[in-house]
């Protein structure tokens, strides 16, 4: 039976280079998903102006201009919150919530300002 030689060094040296390769490709794909997470800012300004017809959109605000509508700090804070979460709840139909069509910045900022609000 041949003897099988390993060699070490290359085996080393692959593990390095896709060890590095990971690493680079991790500081180039970070600065995609930071912008991915949206703008609170420009949430509070769209929540303003679309949402405070039926949601109190500011954390200090207790009631609701529509009673059956939850308050954007009861949403921030209900167990589950996610931003899969809130994606689902924007792009489905359900019960007394108009289907808005949002662009993806909009929902993204709009998430965004949401989850800012724990």
């Amino acid at each position: 039976m041949p003897e099988v030689l390993i060699d070490w060094e290359y085996l080393l040296m692959e593990r390095v280079i896709c060890l590095v390769t990971f690493l680079a490709l991790s500081i180039v794909v970070s600065p995609i998903h930071a912008q991915a997470v949206g703008d609170p800012q420009e949430g509070l300004s769209f929540a303003q102006q679309v949402c405070s017809a039926c949601h109190a959109v500011r954390s200090g605000q207790v009631r609701t201009p529509n009673s059956r509508a939850p308050t954007f700090l009861e949403l921030a804070t209900a167990p589950g919150m996610t931003i899969a979460a809130l994606t689902v709840a924007l792009t489905t139909p359900h019960a007394g919530m108009p289907m808005l069509e949002l662009t993806a910045d909009q929902r993204r900022d709009l998430i965004a300002y949401i989850l800012s609000l724990r």
